[in-house]
């Protein structure tokens, strides 16, 4: 059947759809579908249901609420057929246009998850990170500091380092994102997206998170986040025991525990970039209970220099925009110092002494060392200039 074979005179039944309400809103989904609309039509919904054609159900609508035109009624339905919420039409069985993404890690029990993320186990997390933290606020010695990269004379070894650390830690945090989905009934799996057009990487896709409740969301958001900081504390103990004598380190691995600190740090912290939607946008969006919190975001500021465009804020209001516009603003000045206070100076050095150990007559080994990570610094500068050039700037201009 074809979503033109629908008429006023159609009985539509719908999927078992969640609801949740959220700031006036109601939010509506089947699968990893979701839709938004405003509480009445939850009415409207229930009306379809129990049997009345879709002329009745506008009809009692209109009765009990407001007007409801014709063609809002077919941009319901149609968001509807294109969502998969329609099971049914005239006892019609209508198949699923797209089979669901099943949930990951299937064979590991509910309560074996929840245990993990236990009160007991939350609470053990918290006498662990909270005296790490207070350790790292009051031992300035423990600061990460740009030099700290530096660990090895050899800089490819430092990059292949990186490198082999990203690819073990990555996994760790989305696997804690997808137990902690399993704990909270949430149906999860682990994929592989891009990011910048070119960056490989993992992450955890929560297909029925805006089916749970808000409180039930915080967590699986935030999971990845807190197994990061409990690395991170661990780093911090190892290294104060190290300065305070109860542990002694070779200078070497001291070394390595330093420049393992600063790139977990620099990690965390790009968490909550906002703009790139990483896990503290979601976690923000979450608390706020707002879907579409980025994207209302930027059709407020688009009406704003294009007259052309309107914009009608969502249920919630405009405080929510106010509030994530200026969070994003604040996350981008700190992205902004980050970038210019340690990635940008490690860049460049990396730049500047391969140039010299490429030119300074130096030894065979040093000068295959300089060629190495010059030529990847070029490759990776030059695949960030193809994807800005491939994405993101034909997106700015067709705004």
């Amino acid at each position: 059947m074809e979503l033109s074979a629908i008429s006023l005179d159609s009985q539509i039944r719908l999927r078992p759809l969640s609801k949740q309400l959220e700031n006036g809103v109601a939010i509506i989904g089947w699968g990893d579908e979701f839709l938004e609309l405003p509480p009445e039509g939850l009415h409207f919904i229930a009306w379809l249901n129990e049997g009345l054609s879709l002329r009745e159900a506008r009809q009692r609508f209109e009765t009990h609420y407001n007007p409801f035109p014709e063609d809002e009624v077919w941009e319901v339905i149609k968001a509807f057929w294109e969502s998969d919420f329609i099971a049914a039409v005239d006892d019609q069985i209508i198949s699923p246009q797209h089979t669901p993404l099943s949930t990951q890690a299937p064979w590991l029990p509910q309560a074996w998850a929840s245990a993990l993320f236990s009160r007991p186990v939350l609470l053990a997390w918290m006498g662990v990170v909270i005296p790490a933290v207070m350790l790292w606020i009051i031992t300035p010695a423990l600061w990460p500091r740009l030099a700290d990269y530096f660990w090895l004379d050899y800089n490819l070894v430092i990059i292949l380092v990186g490198l082999l650390l990203w690819l073990v830690d990555m996994p760790l945090h989305e696997l804690a994102h997808l137990l902690a989905c399993r704990a909270k009934g949430i149906d999860a799996s682990i994929t592989w997206t891009q990011r910048l057009g070119f960056m490989p990487m993992s992450q955890t896709i929560m297909h029925n998170i805006w089916a749970a409740p808000r409180s039930a969301r915080l967590l699986p958001l935030a999971a990845g986040m807190v197994w990061d900081v409990g690395r991170i504390s661990l780093l911090v103990y190892l290294l104060y025991f190290q300065q305070v004598g109860w542990l002694v380190w070779p200078a070497l691995v001291t070394k390595f525990l330093k420049f393992y600190l600063l790139t977990s740090t620099l990690s965390l912290t790009a968490q909550f970039w906002l703009f790139s939607k990483m896990d503290g946008y979601f976690l923000l969006s979450a608390l706020l209970g707002q879907r579409n919190l980025q994207a209302d975001t930027y059709a407020w500021f688009k009406s704003k220099f294009n007259k052309m465009s309107h914009f009608d804020p969502s249920a919630g209001g405009m405080k929510f925009i106010y509030l994530y516009a200026l969070v994003t603003i604040l996350g981008g000045g700190l992205f902004m110092g980050q970038f210019f206070l340690v990635q940008l100076p490690i860049k460049l050095r990396l730049l500047w002494e391969s140039f010299l150990k490429i030119s300074g007559g130096a030894t065979s080994l040093e000068f295959g060392d300089g060629v190495a990570v010059l030529t990847s610094q070029v490759i990776d500068l030059g695949l960030l200039m193809y994807a800005y050039w491939r994405e993101t700037w034909p997106s700015w201009r067709q705004s």
